[in-house]
């Protein structure tokens, strides 16, 4: 099993986001195939859904998942920057043969608001069964 750094850009638009990560975090690789910039762009975004940054169009990375069809699986492995200044991240990356998840350009993903709904749904469904 051999895991790759990767650096990842445009951290200075999602510096919000990235406060709110830490090491060892896992990220999710997701190519954004109606990106009007970038038809092969790579989002990295946490598991909330918050975009964190892009995998850089000239890595290495982006020719193994969009040429080779390789999948990935992701960790932060640092979070680098001085308090006031924009905060950088890299990552810890491990190639699989899963498909990479596609997003739209600019959707947003609320995964722990997707969470929350399940568990609304079962705690009502156990209120109407033992009721």
């Amino acid at each position: 099993m051999q895991l790759y750094p990767v650096n990842i850009v445009g951290e200075s638009y999602y510096q919000q986001a990235i406060n709110g990560c830490s090491a060892g975090e896992r990220v999710f690789i997701c190519h954004e195939q109606d990106n009007p910039y970038d038809v092969h762009a790579l989002r990295v975004e946490t598991g909330r859904g918050d975009v964190i940054g892009y995998i850089p169009k000239t890595n290495w990375l982006r020719d193994a998942i969009h040429e080779q069809g390789c999948g990935a699986t992701a960790t932060i492995l640092s979070i680098m920057g001085e308090p006031g200044q924009d905060l950088g991240v890299v990552l810890t990356v491990l190639l699989t043969d899963d498909d990479i998840p596609t997003r739209n350009f600019g959707e947003v993903v609320t995964r722990a608001v997707s969470v929350q709904m399940v568990a609304e749904k079962k705690q009502g469904l156990f209120r109407r069964l033992f009721r």
